[in-house]
């Protein structure tokens, strides 16, 4: 009784932590799930495989070979090297060895190239995961400015229902007309719909965190705060994308290496020992010789020692040389282009924040203003000297105010958010 008491209650407090989720939460539930961070961390892993098939060319190449041929009719005769009409079972056996001694270092750059290329897959990991990161960041606060959105519009159903009573009540006390109620009736009517829009929007929205989280689209809708901020984490370093053209420049210098290395002799020690084993069938057949000693006196070894110098490949060396250079220029143009473009991003994003500032500031004083002006006409409908278009007027514009608001409110941090990343800190707090 007591173990399941202990399960229930991991299970609820499991349940708990997944019901109420930050944005660093939903962050990190992203790097884990997000099918594309997934996909990212199998070519990781494919790619370290290659550096071990690299490294493993480095290594001695041992083999063990055993062969077996039964003679029937017109033969040689092992023991005598004759021809002679004797069945003849025959075995051999052999062990090889092969070590690669020189070829233009072409090996260890290789191996070098596949560790850079490792590196290089880590860094596009880390480029997709910001990625995926700033579509769970806009879809967090999309999800934010649907809830701010609903909540309005209920508030404003509210609110026009009460002045349609209060209408109504007038129209029976001779005050309003009926006109007057037949329009707030019709602006209420708007504001369920726009309410049910509003609804059907926060729907998608919610749809959408969870798509860009890797999460259940069946599962319940997330309940979210909204009241932690985002906060980065200590660690600062070079953007991924300037890391992966870095890496990139160096692999393509170790590839020239590799097709200058093409054009070095190569260098190879072998050795082996081998025997073999064989048994004649027939009437004037010798006693066979047994197998332990026949191993023995049959047993030959050998050790090798070969160069080979390329003279002649139809200049395919030749282009391949010409054709890494190319791409180490390439690389470094890219790099250049890269640092470029960080640095533009950079720059926009400076400016998107001092900018949001200043549109944030000026959509608090519109909503005052609107606010003010909607108080002004709605006291104006109460004494009978406004009209229901002039209240549904007013109250338009005060919710474009407030919508307007929202909007930068949410462009603010998000544009925050963006210059902290260019600078250099991690968005995802472990």
């Amino acid at each position: 009784m007591k173990r399941i008491i202990i399960i229930l209650t991991t299970f609820l407090a499991c349940m708990t932590t997944t019901a109420q989720m930050t944005l660093n939460d939903c962050l990190r539930y992203a790097v884990e799930h997000a099918h594309d961070n997934i996909i990212n961390r199998l070519e990781v892993s494919k790619a370290s495989a290659d550096k071990r098939i690299a490294a493993s060319d480095l290594m001695p190449s041992l083999s063990l070979s055993s062969s077996g041929n039964l003679s029937f009719g017109r033969n040689i005769d092992p023991e005598t090297n004759t021809y002679d009409n004797k069945q003849t079972l025959s075995t051999g056996f052999g062990l090889s060895m092969s070590i690669p001694v020189f070829d233009g270092l072409v090996r260890i750059n290789n191996l070098k190239i596949a560790d850079i290329a490792r590196q290089r897959r880590m860094s596009q990991l880390d480029i997709d995961r910001d990625r995926i990161t700033f579509e769970v960041i806009k879809a967090f606060y999309n999800v934010d400015y649907c809830t701010v959105m609903v909540d309005q519009m209920r508030t404003q159903l509210q609110r026009d229902s009460l002045d349609l009573v209060a209408t109504r009540r007038a129209e029976q006390l001779g005050v309003k007309s009926g006109a007057d109620v037949a329009r707030l009736v019709a602006l209420v009517s708007s504001d369920e719909y726009e309410l049910t829009n509003q609804q059907g929007l926060l729907a998608k929205a919610m749809s959408s965190l969870k798509s860009a989280m890797g999460m259940p689209l069946d599962g319940e809708d997330l309940v979210l705060d909204f009241d932690t901020p985002l906060v980065e984490s200590d660690q600062t370093g070079i953007n991924p994308s300037i890391t992966e053209a870095q890496l990139a420049l160096r692999q393509s210098e170790y590839e020239l290496r590799v097709a200058r290395g093409a054009f070095s002799p190569r260098i190879s020690l072998s050795g082996g020992i081998s025997t073999s084993y064989y048994r004649m069938f027939g009437d004037n057949a010798p006693t066979p010789t047994r197998f332990n000693t026949q191993w023995n006196n049959n047993m030959g070894e050998y050790i090798g020692f070969s160069v080979s110098i390329p003279l002649f490949t139809g200049l395919s060396n030749t282009n391949k040389l010409k054709r890494a250079k190319i791409n180490l220029n390439e690389s470094r143009v890219k790099l250049e282009k890269t640092k470029y473009e960080v640095a533009c991003q950079l720059s926009d994003a400076e400016l998107d924040v001092k900018t949001a500032g200043v549109e944030l500031e000026a959509a608090a004083k519109r909503l005052d203003a609107e606010q003010i002006a909607y108080n002004a006409v709605h006291r104006r409908f109460e004494l009978g000297s406004a009209s229901v278009i002039d209240l549904y007027t007013a109250g338009a514009q005060l919710a474009a105010a407030r919508s307007a608001l929202e909007g930068k409110r949410i462009q603010q941090i998000i544009s925050k958010i963006t210059l902290s990343y260019y600078m250099g800190a991690k968005l995802i707090k472990e």
